[in-house]
């Protein structure tokens, strides 16, 4: 996964409407990503706490902590 294809799917996270959007996200994704999407979503998790605001990074992490998690037991 290009570091630029992590940033796009990091958005469309962040952007989903409700919790069935965000797992179908998940999913459909989840056979994609790899060490670049982690490192990304933290770069834009560090981001948003610089910019005040921490709800949204922590958001953030808890997505991407599931995502790894899933990933893990493929």
């Amino acid at each position: 996964m290009t570091q630029q294809e992590s940033l796009n799917l990091t958005r469309q996270l962040l952007k989903a409407r409700d919790h069935d959007e965000l797992a179908r996200l998940m999913a459909l994704h989840l056979s994609t990503v790899d060490g670049t999407f982690f490192k990304t979503a933290e770069a834009v998790a560090r981001q948003l706490e610089h910019e005040g605001k921490p709800s949204i990074a922590t958001a953030l992490r808890n997505v991407s902590s599931q995502m790894l998690r899933m990933k893990t037991l493929i």
